[in-house]
């Protein structure tokens, strides 16, 4: 297919979306039991006549957890993970679409290399200064690990999907488009009134205080410690000429951008270009160190004991690893690190006294909560004069009655969800109470506005009820036979 794109490229502004599969802190799923029959090794299911390969199951649990980690601040640990179900989920979503490429498969579509370069044209990601670059290409699969021919065999899903989905596009209508302008720009007119726990209002009960650690002990566990054997290689200081300089920009200068995504000019990143010479010749030697200290020929010097959330190391590669391994030289401050474990000393369950100051936090948490959702109640049962602070829309942002900007823009999002006149919403350590006093459509310029965005989101809805409808329809139209068990 490059032969061909290479080909036609005169007619082309090719561009390239990759994909790079990220095991964010996880590395890879836990396998379960498996049937290992040779038609099944490489499965985790079968879906009508379609396998689910074993590497999808990984990719897609990889994206799903990346994705995961970001809402958690990249705090995500492997209980909460197993917590949330991310491999159910992962499989779930596999399943799905198996049974749409079935479908597409019956209906006769199919893929040939110019959709793939169709598809791959249609992304801006991999241009430099406004046309496709081939090294750029192919240093970023070689970055994700993967192949040309693998990439380009991945989109054949992704595209085949795409056809099933524009063939049976339910387009958005008018009456379909009121309804949900009428929903999302409804402006309500808003007394409020905001109750808080003051501090010495939560008592602080010992014997509470431990119940609460019993019930949730297993979510409080020290992190993974690793002791580690390290050997620093310092980067050298090369004589390098300018011939040398120049011949390796050439080869990297996509990594000697501006912010404007131009390639910068050789002079003006000359002092970049030679650290990052040197750091390359340094690996050069670090690789020579690895092999030595692999094979026991030669000793790590310095003796360290770290922690799984020591961002300065390769924590991916550390948790996949078991004692006595070594990892690959890898660039640390203004060199490089070898690393051999001897030891990974796994995550125990914190003692009361060490899980105290968390567990703390927790209880005053549920504790505020309970105060606020009380006060709260009590001026909705008994009357309250709230602050008439006038009409307020979803698109609404200001700062209102002691909330902030953020907060008030929770409180009407949760607002316009909730059904009735009068209510509350708990906002950590606060409740607002409120009522509706007076409801209204907003005006035609917002409608304007937003006409845009609300014609996109009705079509959104509608095609995803429809695949929805069309998944659950077609479940009872091919076999699903899962070989992967869950340990």
């Amino acid at each position: 297919m490059i032969t061909w794109m290479q080909k036609h490229r005169k007619y082309l502004v090719v561009t390239i979306w990759v994909s790079t599969i990220a095991f964010v802190g996880a590395g890879f799923v836990g396998w379960g039991a498996y049937d290992l029959n040779a038609s099944r090794a490489t499965s985790v299911a079968k879906v009508g006549h379609r396998n689910i390969s074993i590497q999808e199951f990984q990719n897609r649990y990889g994206q799903l957890h990346a994705y995961y980690s970001q809402l958690f601040d990249g705090q995500l640990s492997d209980e909460k993970a197993s917590e949330l179900g991310i491999e159910n989920l992962a499989l779930e979503a596999l399943v799905n679409d198996a049974m749409l490429l079935n479908f597409a498969d019956d209906l006769g579509l199919g893929v040939n290399d110019e959709d793939i370069v169709k598809y791959i044209i249609a992304d801006q990601n991999f241009h430099s200064n406004g046309k496709f670059d081939k090294e750029l290409y192919k240093n970023t699969l070689k970055r994700a690990r993967t192949t040309e021919s693998e990439y380009e065999e991945s989109l054949k899903n992704v595209i085949l999907l795409d056809k099933l989905r524009h063939a049976i596009n339910l387009p958005a209508n008018a009456q379909d488009i009121d309804m949900l302008t009428a929903s999302f720009l409804m402006q309500d007119k808003i007394s409020m009134q905001v109750v808080e726990a003051g501090a010495d209002e939560i008592k602080i009960d010992e014997d509470a205080l431990k119940k609460l650690w019993e019930e949730h002990k297993n979510e409080y566990k020290t992190m993974t410690e690793f002791k580690l054997d390290t050997k620093f290689i310092p980067a050298i200081s090369s004589d390098a000429n300018t011939n040398e300089l120049t011949e390796f920009y050439n080869e990297n200068k996509n990594e000697y951008k501006g912010s404007d995504d131009k390639i910068k000019e050789f002079e003006a990143v000359k002092d970049e270009v030679l650290k990052d010479y040197n750091l390359k010749q340094t690996k050069k030697v670090a690789l020579e160190e690895y092999l030595k200290i692999k094979k026991d020929e030669k000793q790590a010097d310095v003796s360290i004991a770290t922690f799984e959330d020591n961002a300065s190391l390769p924590m991916d590669e550390l948790k996949l690893a078991k004692k006595g391994d070594t990892l690959k030289p890898f660039e640390y401050e203004d060199g490089y690190m070898i690393v051999k474990v001897k030891e990974i000393v796994a995550p125990r369950v914190m003692s009361f006294d060490e899980a105290k100051d968390q567990i703390l936090e927790l209880y005053k948490e549920q504790k505020t909560k309970e105060i606020v959702e009380a006060k709260a109640k009590e001026l909705l049962e008994k009357g309250f004069q709230g602050t008439d602070i006038g009409f307020v829309s979803r698109d609404t942002v200001k700062a209102e009655g002691g909330l902030s900007e953020g907060e008030f823009n929770i409180f009407v999002n949760r607002l316009f969800e909730k059904g009735g006149k009068k209510g509350y919403v708990v906002l950590g350590d606060k409740a607002v109470v409120y009522e509706i006093v007076e409801q209204k459509l907003t005006n035609s310029e917002k409608e304007k506005e937003y006409k845009e965005i609300i014609t996109q989101n009705v079509g959104f809805l509608k095609n995803n009820e429809l695949i929805r409808d069309l998944t659950a329809m077609l479940s009872k139209r091919y076999q699903v036979t899962n070989y992967y068990t869950k340990k």
